[in-house]
């Protein structure tokens, strides 16, 4: 008798994730899997809530691990999956549906003008340590896997488990944040939620007698994104990097000559950058480069590396937007005060989410069939519309000038509309 496979780690959300799978465990220890233990689960929040260190690995191991669960669950339930071909696409889309994200991730992304989505798509396809473990399985498994991160409909129900407003992504990281953030809004009780779920005709509904338990679920992640993701000093942090990397970039393009990780060169330049090149970039590299930029000759470069390294960070204002006149003077007194406007006067709208119906709504199946999207039932959930939030960010010292009719200036137009 064959020994049985088992690995279990220790988790801080979940207590144990379990690999009983091989295969699943090939795909944990590639070197892919694993440079994802250099990028934060949540970006620059660190310089917000201090606690935010943890990675986009522990979020993937955690994704892995309520997929399990809910596959548990599933099969008990309706039968669902009925084959381990599926079983281990489901898996496997959970653990590596992150592989594409860089440094400092969607401010990252800005930069280098491609979503984090086709990247993980390239790297099952190309990296070939990757690629080897997939195709001990067949052939076709990398590009199944690929057809479901695209949501191509060929796989409907993993793909609604793994990106949907209600998937096994959002389940991990809500309390994964929140734990590591020390904030109490996301949380919900992902037992329950997870046994409110069943799959029929390869469709995933929600069971009608579990639509509070959504509703908290849905609620958790509204307050997440209000209070934490969209937190203006984490927004402030994120500018202050896309500003670097541009900056960068600019100097580049016009010939100057500055030090950079070789990494990071083809993304600055605008070359191709390759997979093998790619996965070569982290935080590590980032903030290697932000150390060197601050003692560039470039002042501009090296004040704004400075300012992230030692946590001077532009001001938020949270406010509605600038009007065209508006804009103007800012820009004008930036520049009086020794401020290059184009990487020091910033505006950025956030959209918070809210519930979408067309095409991404939850359907409740109830005891007799009937089928109902949850916006129809919920009163609490028609009140979760997407908004939007102007914030504006400049150097405090913009606002705390020893020039004080300056001074006075710049807070009578940024404050003008609170």
């Amino acid at each position: 008798m064959a020994p049985v496979f088992e690995k279990v780690l220790k988790d801080p959300v979940h207590d144990e994730i379990l690999f009983d799978d091989p295969l699943l465990w090939a795909l944990v220890n590639t070197p892919a899997i694993q440079r994802l233990r250099r990028i934060r689960q949540l970006g620059t929040s660190y310089m917000t809530y201090h606690g935010a260190e943890h990675t986009r690995f522990a979020h993937s191991l955690g994704a892995y691990e309520t997929m399990r669960r809910v596959l548990v669950h599933l099969e008990r339930e309706c039968g669902w999956p009925s084959d381990t071909r599926t079983r281990r696409l489901a898996l496997a889309a959970a653990l590596l549906h992150d592989l594409g994200h860089g440094p400092f991730s969607h401010t990252f992304e800005s930069i280098l003008g491609v979503h984090h989505e086709r990247w993980t798509n390239r790297i099952m396809l190309e990296d070939a340590p990757l690629r080897r473990v997939l195709d001990t399985v067949d052939s076709d498994f990398a590009a199944d896997l690929v057809s479901i991160l695209q949501k191509d409909g060929r796989f409907s129900a993993i793909e609604a488990l793994v990106s949907s407003q209600l998937d096994v992504d959002r389940m991990d990281y809500m309390l994964r944040d929140a734990l590591s953030t020390g904030v109490s809004y996301g949380q919900f009780e992902l037992a329950r939620l997870i046994r409110s779920l069943t799959v029929q005709d390869e469709r995933v509904y929600v069971k009608r007698q579990s639509l509070h338990t959504v509703e908290q679920y849905l609620l958790a992640r509204y307050f997440m994104y209000v209070q934490v993701y969209l937190h203006p000093v984490t927004v402030g942090s994120d500018v202050l990097v896309e500003n670097i990397l541009r900056r960068a970039k600019h100097l580049l393009a016009d010939g100057v000559a500055i030090e950079i990780p070789e990494a990071l060169l083809p993304v600055l330049t605008g070359s191709d950058v390759s997979v093998a090149s790619y996965l070569r970039l982290d935080e590590s590299v980032l903030l290697y480069a932000f150390h060197q930029w601050s003692a560039s000759p470039d002042p501009i470069l090296s004040d704004l590396a400075d300012r992230f390294l030692t946590r001077r960070l532009f001001a938020p204002i949270v406010r509605d937007g600038a009007s065209v006149s508006e804009w103007a003077a800012l820009r004008t007194m930036a520049k009086a005060m020794g401020f290059s406007p184009d990487y020091y006067v910033t505006e950025r709208v956030s959209t918070i989410p809210g519930y979408e119906v067309l095409g991404q709504g939850l359907t409740l199946l109830d005891d007799f069939g009937e089928r109902s999207d949850l916006s129809q039932v919920s009163k609490l959930i028609r009140t979760l519309v997407p908004s939007q939030e102007h914030r504006l960010f400049l150097p405090k010292e913009m606002l705390e000038n020893t020039d004080e009719s300056l001074a006075k200036r710049v807070q009578s137009i940024v404050f003008s509309r609170f």
